[in-house]
């Protein structure tokens, strides 16, 4: 093939990459949600959708650059042959970095994201895209050290940030802060004050002891009122600073505790 024809590969390979970024089907996100019931939802994504952005949609961006240095080469423009290359390298590692499987798993709920049938199609394009723009540029052994770094960073800082990104997204499932909150009277129950330290709890002078949690699961343990009974919650977040308790178990005082946490909203104290 003459050099105008690997260029040409170049461009329609990278063309083919960005028609095929908005197909969902590059990767699929399941989601199995545990606790109050189970679900499970799987989704497929584009390039440009949810966690495929932004590390896949760059993928895309870049394979689109490659094919339109290729055709300012074609008119002539030779001394961007390596700029194409290091582009095709670039987006051939983001793909790679896509096809890697991450995954966050948290006390409630757990996320996976795994390579669909896009990604084995446009790894095959932006091979094609590397070996035509090798043969357009015949690049020095310094550029050639330098692509192969480039798609090593590519590849793991993309797959690393696919990870990091994911488990920000996700979060912790803790909605509750450290501070005081206050419940008004409401069930026949008084208004009380509850202040978390993170490793204890105090509710008036009714109830305290060892707070623990684990996602939006807490425990209350050694409480004087009721040293051997320890009680399991569920602790849901309201608006945006504010906790609503609902009980799992909890046999203090026969329910007595529950009781209190469960009747009503715990506003954040300012």
């Amino acid at each position: 093939m003459n050099r105008t024809g690997w260029l040409w590969l170049v461009a329609g390979a990278g063309v083919a990459i960005f028609a095929l970024s908005f197909v969902q089907g590059w990767m699929v996100q399941e989601r199995e949600v545990r606790g109050e019931g189970y679900r499970f939802v799987q989704i497929f994504l584009s390039a440009w959708r949810g966690a495929a952005i932004p590390v896949t949609a760059a993928a895309a961006v870049g394979a689109l650059l490659a094919a339109l240095l290729a055709v300012a080469t074609v008119l002539g423009r030779r001394s961007i042959s390596t700029w194409m290359l290091l582009s095709s390298v670039l987006a051939v590692g983001l793909i790679g970095a896509s096809a890697w499987p991450v995954d966050q798993s948290g006390h409630a709920s757990s996320v996976s994201l795994s390579p669909w049938w896009v990604l084995p199609v446009v790894l095959g394009l932006g091979g094609a895209m590397v070996i035509g723009s090798v043969a357009v540029a015949k690049p020095s052994r310094r550029v050639v050290a330098g692509a192969l770094v480039l798609a090593v960073i590519a590849v793991v800082g993309g797959a690393g940030g696919r990870w990091w990104g994911l488990q920000l997204a996700e979060g912790t499932g803790r909605h509750w802060e450290v501070g005081s909150y206050e419940r008004t009277a409401t069930a026949g129950e008084p208004t009380e004050t509850m202040t978390l330290t993170g490793e204890t709890y105090v509710i008036g002078e009714r109830w305290s002891g060892v707070f623990e949690s684990s996602g939006w699961t807490v425990v209350l343990d050694d409480d004087p009122a009721c040293p051997a009974a320890r009680g399991t919650y569920h602790a849901h977040g309201v608006d945006e600073e504010d906790l609503r308790f609902v009980m799992v178990v909890d046999p203090c005082m026969e329910g007595a505790r529950a009781a209190d946490l469960e009747a009503g909203t715990w506003e954040r104290a300012p």
